[in-house]
């Protein structure tokens, strides 16, 4: 019976794909908190583009481990949404407001589900350009 180890964790490939899904995360998350209303169709079009921020961490993390790319782009998803969350409750404690705290473990749920869909997208891609003709 072999044993098989756990895949090592490159925490830089972690960070630089965070670094990729913060490039649209980080906008959206400023300009829905300034200009855009609650409960609109502008606030359900920029969640969209932050879901699409975490699958870009996934996706930049996976090309970057070929084989590891789901559980890499897991973790820059999460790492994302970490980053994000950070400033967004020292903000919401700055001006007084609510913190929902049962909200935070289920949307870094999604965070990382983002990120494993970009993790796979950037192995199906890898998969694809490698394929020979015969």
């Amino acid at each position: 019976m072999t044993s098989r180890s756990a895949p090592n964790i490159d925490w830089s490939v972690v960070l630089n794909g965070a670094a990729a899904g913060l490039m649209i995360v980080v906008p959206a998350a400023l300009i829905s908190a300034v200009f855009i209303e609650a409960n609109t169709i502008w606030a359900f079009l920029f969640f969209l583009v932050t879901l699409t921020g975490f699958t870009i961490s996934g996706f930049g993390a996976g090309r970057i481990r070929r084989d590891t790319p789901m559980m890499h782009g897991a973790l820059a998803g999460i790492a994302t949404y970490v980053i994000v969350q950070i400033f967004g409750v020292i903000s919401r404690l700055v001006r007084g407001a609510d913190i929902n705290i049962a909200t935070y473990p289920v949307l870094a749920i999604l965070a990382g589900t983002c990120g494993v869909g970009g993790g796979l997208l950037a192995d199906w891609y890898q998969r694809k350009s490698a394929r020979v003709e015969i």
